[in-house]
């Protein structure tokens, strides 16, 4: 019975430790699986779920890396804006839009893939970046290779060493202004772009104009040192003469027995000479005798100067012929009459005919622009002087008119005289007349000047003109200008009234009083003459002369007493004012000032045929002629103020009177 229940007990137990196995071995399967599925990735659909007593192993999530790539992926979105911002001033535009949608997908596709890669095991976005970073690097070889061509900005070129025309054509295409400084140079061709105002690869929307710099050649009015050239070999003067720019050079072959053949015996100059002197090189040809024939070698587009030497050092005789070349440049052989190869002798000779540059046909250039000209003169290399001038009829940078005539022929060099239009001339605001006469003076326009009293305008300005303020002017017509002469005021009757009362009624008027004493037999201290008649309107700030009477026999003592209230405007009219009556009264009780004559001031073409036309036209009356220059009218008129004060008026025969007579 013992034996039966310890049996029992056996199986009981072993039963539980199987169930136990079992159960462990279904627990470390369970595990196996687990550990697999996150090493291989092997159920991605039905993923294991890890049980809450393993939550503790689970990957935790780095902040570091998550602030690090937030901060990166900022960065490219801001890269990205300044790029799209960018690419308007860039001449590559497209190309740096592409890149810069490329470069934020990259890093969009980064951060995706990394995030991905760490916490959920994906491949994808690895593949995409890498795809992409593909793609770029394969977009910017094609394009740097010039596989792909994408539009471009339009740009400024670099013109330097470039020739002129090919400027003025791109700022017409592109409709920029555009202006040209011509200055010497040894180093560029003649028209050919020194320098340019704006950068190259500027683009063409930010320009508005640009400045070239034009070489002009060498300046041949340049001084050059030039040392003494005897002895020397004619070849080595050659190179000087061609390195230096010497433009007017003639080499002489003579015998010489005892000079070495092709050395210079003599020269015309030495020592400090412009470019363009007239030289002179006398150079040995040696025995006559002992020169030899020779096979010509072929002097097309040889210069004269070279021809001259090669043919003058063989001996050879030769005279020059000259006619227009399409081809040849001037100056340089076009033909000769002996043909290349053949043999010539000593003292045999030829005919070289030299080119006189292309014949250059007149074009019609009236109406022509600005940059149709200078086109005109660097394709056909002539030079122009300009001129410029207002015209109604012809707009503005536009040709007038030139010397030469539509169809007349010219060569290269030839200058060409050109005047150009400045539009028309428009009438200006002036207040001042000193501003209005220079600014007429200077433009050749014919002015005559009027005055008027007005009380609204400040004595000498300008009223009006004859033309509108912003109306076209025609330099044929004479333009009135109206000047104000200020406030009218009428001269009173200051006979018989002392100094105090004639003072007070002066300044009350606000003109200006200038006292002057003559013998009379009235009341000493009293008016007994006005040099301005009573009634006669004069401007506000004149100065009248007025004369007292003294029992005194001398000579007049002048005294002068200004009003307070406004000092005069113009100088000219004081001192004509004050000298109208100089008080030639000395003689009265000789002289009656009672008798009068009525006096007409007549001008002519100069001082001497004015005073001369004056003196005729009233005789008996004493006049004192003064040379003027007021800055207004012809030689040989009467100044304003003169004018005035004694034209038509009745003078007597006892004052002299000043005369002011324009000189220019």
């Amino acid at each position: 019975m013992e034996n039966k229940n310890m049996s029992y007990t056996s199986r009981t137990e072993r039963k539980k430790i199987e169930e136990m196995q079992i159960k462990r071995e279904k627990e470390l399967e369970e595990r196996r699986k687990e550990i697999k599925n996150i090493l291989f990735d092997d159920d991605i659909k039905k993923p294991k779920k890890i049980k809450k007593e393993n939550n503790t192993n689970d990957i935790k999530k780095p902040k570091a890396a998550n602030i690090f790539l937030s901060i990166t992926y900022v960065a490219a979105i801001f890269l990205f804006i300044f790029l799209i911002l960018d690419s308007a001033n860039q001449i590559n535009q497209i190309y740096q839009i592409i890149n810069a949608f490329l470069i934020l997908f990259i890093v969009t596709s980064f951060l995706v893939s990394f995030k991905k890669s760490f916490f959920k095991n994906k491949s994808f976005a690895t593949v995409t970046t890498s795809l992409l970073v593909l793609i770029t690097i394969t977009f910017n070889g094609l394009y740097m290779t010039k596989v792909i061509k994408l539009p471009t900005q339009n740009f400024l070129p670099d013109f330097e060493s470039k020739n002129l025309t090919k400027a003025i054509n791109w700022t017409e295409e592109n409709n920029i202004k555009s202006e040209q400084n011509f200055e010497y140079s040894d180093t560029e061709e003649k028209y050919s772009i020194i320098s340019q105002s704006k950068k190259p690869e500027t683009l063409t929307k930010n320009i508005k104009k640009v400045d070239f710099t034009v070489s002009n050649g060498p300046d041949y009015n340049k001084d050059v040192i030039l040392t003494d050239m005897t002895s020397w070999n004619v070849d080595d003067v050659l190179k000087f003469i061609d390195n230096n720019f010497l433009n007017s050079v003639a080499i002489n072959f003579e015998e010489n027995l005892n000079i070495k053949k092709d050395t210079v015996i003599s020269q015309s100059n030495t020592g400090n000479i412009k470019r363009n002197t007239a030289l002179i090189f006398n150079v040995s040809l040696g025995d006559k005798n002992s020169l030899k024939p020779i096979k010509l070698k072929d002097l097309k587009n040889e210069s004269l100067l070279q021809a001259e030497v090669y043919l003058g050092r063989n001996g050879i005789l030769y005279e020059l012929k000259y006619d227009f070349s399409n081809t040849i440049k001037k100056g340089n052989v076009i033909t000769s009459s002996i043909k290349e190869g053949t043999t010539v002798k000593p003292d045999e000779k030829i005919t070289l005919t030299i080119s006189k540059g292309k014949e250059i046909k007149v074009p019609n250039l009236k109406n022509k622009t600005m940059s149709y000209i200078t086109k005109w003169m660097v394709e056909n290399n002539i030079q122009i002087n300009y001129k410029d001038r207002y015209d109604n009829n012809i707009k503005s940078g536009r040709v007038i008119e030139s010397n030469y005539k539509e169809g007349d022929i010219i060569e290269e060099g030839t200058t060409v005289d050109i005047i150009f239009s400045k539009g028309p001339l428009v009438m200006k605001k002036f207040d001042n007349i000193n501003d209005f006469k220079s600014w007429a003076d200077t433009n050749g326009i014919k002015y005559e000047i009027k005055e008027e009293f007005n009380e609204e305008i400040e004595k000498d300005k300008i009223i009006k003109t004859s033309i509108e303020e912003g109306k076209n002017i025609n330099l044929e017509e004479t333009i009135t200008v109206y000047v104000s002469k200020g406030i009218a005021v009428k001269v009173p009757n200051f006979i018989g009234k002392s100094k105090s009362e004639v003072q007070k009624e002066c300044d009350n008027l606000g003109i200006n009083c200038s006292f002057t004493e003559s013998y009379s037999t009235k009341t000493k201290g009293t008016v007994i003459a006005q040099n301005i008649n009573a009634g006669t309107e004069i401007s506000k700030g004149d100065t009248i002369v007025i004369t007292l009477a003294t029992n005194k026999k001398t000579n007049n003592k002048t005294s002068t007493s200004s009003s307070s209230s406004r000092p005069s405007n113009s100088s000219s009219n004081n001192s004509s004012s004050s000298g109208g009556n100089t008080g030639g009264n000395s003689n009265a009780n000789q002289c009656d000032k009672t008798k009068t004559k009525q006096v007409w001031l007549n001008a002519s073409d100069s001082f001497e045929n004015t005073k001369k036309l004056i003196q005729n036209q009233n005789p008996g009356i004493k006049f004192q002629f003064k040379k003027a220059n007021p800055g207004y009218g012809t030689t040989g008129s009467i100044t304003i103020e003169t004018t005035e004060k004694y034209d038509g008026k009745y003078l007597n025969y006892c004052d002299t009177y000043i005369i002011y007579i324009i000189v220019r």
